[in-house]
């Protein structure tokens, strides 16, 4: 009786397993979207990148038998393409399971530039979706073309910026300079300029993007290689470049003093080509105003939109820095100083709350300098940190 008991309870097992099996055996089943909604046949759509408001791509959902997830791709290809090989394919929003796609207006930028839809001109593309579900793919039946319209402007902020030109201190690509990106989409460079013109362009190889201003003075890219007329004394300029603001600005450096505290003048350093200013030959008293040794300096810098200092990062106790991070020190260099001790930063741009003006900012004279001379020079060079050296001679 046990036996035949135990045989009925397996038997019994065996049943339930291969009904739980059963149930839990992958049902797929859908069908391709019926329709595509917006943007509507042949619509325009013109890619705002100033305002940038996205664009919305909607269709239908699809029919799920089972009521499993179904993910969306998006493709989109030319006018005369057959999608063998699209431009852009993208998974709809959520992760591909919404039935809609939100595209930017740098994306759109994208699937134009891949269209070959030039600036400030309006091509056609085509765009469909496909609908997959446990590897079983469904493609809508109808292709919808849309028309894109190219603003003028920045497609893409670049990552290195050049600079050349015959009103520039470099002529020519082959020894085109680069510039310094001082903050995202920032650029900046210290060099010479005079009358002519400048270009700009994301590359000193091959393929490059130029970019020029319109007439509203904004930077917009070129269509080749077009230089902006620009107007200079021959002297040093500070140039800034900024793709967020979509401006060029060009500051002319007229003079450089380095001024003992603020009542001495040491030297006048002038432009010597290659981002650097110099004097020679320098006088280094010492003065005893205050009936000890007065070595601390900094530089004043005379520009056509006014005064500027330049000098350290160090509080005017010079026993602090006004950037965090950096450390002090505040007695003559002898060579054990902080490598950032002689980096040169406009003071205008370091916050300094509560310090006395007059005194922020300083350096001290290299250590045993007293009544020696010295020639100084200030490196603005865009590929490290801008400095200055004070090399005592005798």
């Amino acid at each position: 009786m046990k036996k035949k008991i135990n045989r009925l309870l397996s038997l019994m097992a065996i049943i339930l397993l291969m009904s739980c099996s059963e149930n839990y055996e992958l049902q797929i089943g859908f069908d391709a979207p019926e329709s595509l909604l917006i943007p509507t046949a042949n619509q325009v759509v013109a890619i705002d990148l100033e305002n940038g408001t996205p664009t919305k791509f909607e269709w239908t959902k699809s029919n799920s038998y089972y009521g499993g997830v179904v993910i969306y791709e998006v493709a989109f290809d030319k006018e005369d393409g057959d999608f063998t090989d699209p431009l852009f394919k993208i998974f709809s929003n959520g992760g591909g399971g919404d039935n809609w796609l939100s595209l930017t207006p740098k994306q759109l930028i994208v699937i134009a530039k891949l269209a070959n839809i030039g600036i400030d001109s309006e091509g056609t593309i085509k765009w469909k979706v496909i609908a997959s579900q446990g590897g079983e793919r469904k493609e809508t039946k109808e292709i919808r073309t849309l028309k894109l319209k190219r603003p003028a402007g920045i497609a893409e902020i670049p990552n290195e910026l050049f600079i050349y030109g015959s009103g520039f201190e470099a002529k020519n690509i082959d020894n085109a300079m680069q510039c310094k990106e001082i903050e995202d989409g920032v650029f900046e460079i210290f060099a010479s300029l005079s009358n002519g013109d400048i270009k700009l362009c994301n590359s000193a190889n091959a393929d490059k993007v130029y970019y020029i201003l319109d007439s509203n003075n904004k930077m917009i890219e070129a269509e080749n290689e077009t230089g902006i007329t620009i107007n200079g004394t021959g002297k040093a300029y500070r140039i800034i470049v900024d793709f967020n603001l979509l401006t060029i600005k060009t500051t002319e450096i007229k003079s450089i003093k380095m001024m003992r505290t603020w009542e001495y003048e040491l030297g006048d350093l002038a432009y010597i080509g290659n981002h650097k200013f110099e004097v020679k030959n320098i006088a280094l008293p010492f003065y005893h105003d205050w009936g000890y040794p007065e070595e601390r300096y900094r530089f004043w810098v005379n520009t056509n939109d006014g005064k500027e200092i330049w000098g350290s990062h160090l509080n005017d106790q010079m026993n602090a820095s006004n950037i965090p991070g950096l450390a002090a020190f505040n007695t003559p260099p002898d060579g054990s100083e902080p490598a950032e001790y002689y980096n040169i930063y406009n003071l205008a741009d370091i916050p300094s709350p509560g310090q006395n003006p007059d005194w922020i900012g300083m350096y001290k004279l290299p250590k045993g300098s007293e009544n020696k001379h010295a020639n100084v020079i200030i490196d603005m060079s865009p590929s490290g940190d801008y400095k200055h050296y004070v090399n005592i001679i005798d």
